[in-house]
């Protein structure tokens, strides 16, 4: 896959796809910075230390039966799958699929003002290793 429009990126909770109820997502991983300067070391020196990251999603509300909020609700308080691949394409070399375990620690219900639309923004912290698969 080349340089893309993303206005198809796939995104699964719990082994539900959910992704025509989502404006946008963010899937950042992020290692802790450990630094290892000792005495007479000219520059600062660092390795990895903990790997960490977040999904972020920005969510359309939908009550409906096998929707945002019937999906979600229940995984309040739980640890849960999220995968993300850039396109629904099948996973592939050009379409990789990121998977992490994701503690769902937050749940907005209602968010929004007079004529908006119904919309919710969560960040779910990984609680585990992030698997890529390519094939």
């Amino acid at each position: 896959m080349a340089i893309y429009m993303n206005n198809d990126a796939n995104v699964t909770v719990g082994a539900v796809d959910l992704s025509d109820h989502i404006a946008s997502v963010s899937f950042s991983e992020s290692a802790a910075e450990l630094t290892t300067t000792a005495m007479g070391d000219g520059n600062v020196t660092r390795i990895a230390g903990l790997l960490d990251g977040s999904v972020s999603i920005e969510w359309h509300q939908d009550f409906a039966a096998s929707e945002t909020y019937a999906t979600l609700n229940p995984l309040f308080g739980t640890v849960t799958t999220v995968v993300v691949k850039p396109t629904s394409g099948a996973v592939g070399a050009t379409n990789p699929s990121k998977s992490v375990s994701v503690l769902v620690s937050e749940l907005p219900f209602v968010d929004g003002a007079v004529g908006d639309l119904s919309t919710f923004s969560t960040t779910w912290n990984f609680s585990g290793a992030v698997t890529t698969a390519t094939s």
